[in-house]
């Protein structure tokens, strides 16, 4: 279970907890829209995308930008 930096319908990252080890597991774990994008490490994050401990993830919908 990694420990990440999650930006989430928020302004700011906050620590969590997730079972997902990609981007696609996330997705269905969150229940992520299809829409929105997924920024791993300050990159575009496709299903096939690793999120290791520490990383900062950043969902990002509705033309508005995030990240690091």
């Amino acid at each position: 279970m990694p420990s990440i930096k999650l930006m989430n319908n928020s302004a700011n990252f906050a620590d969590a907890t997730v079972d997902s080890t990609t981007v696609g597991q996330l997705r269905r774990e969150l229940d992520i829209p299809a829409s929105a994008t997924v920024n791993v490490n300050q990159s575009i994050g496709s299903d096939s995308t690793e999120i290791a401990d520490e990383s900062f993830v950043a969902i990002v919908s509705n033309d508005k930008t995030g990240g690091k």
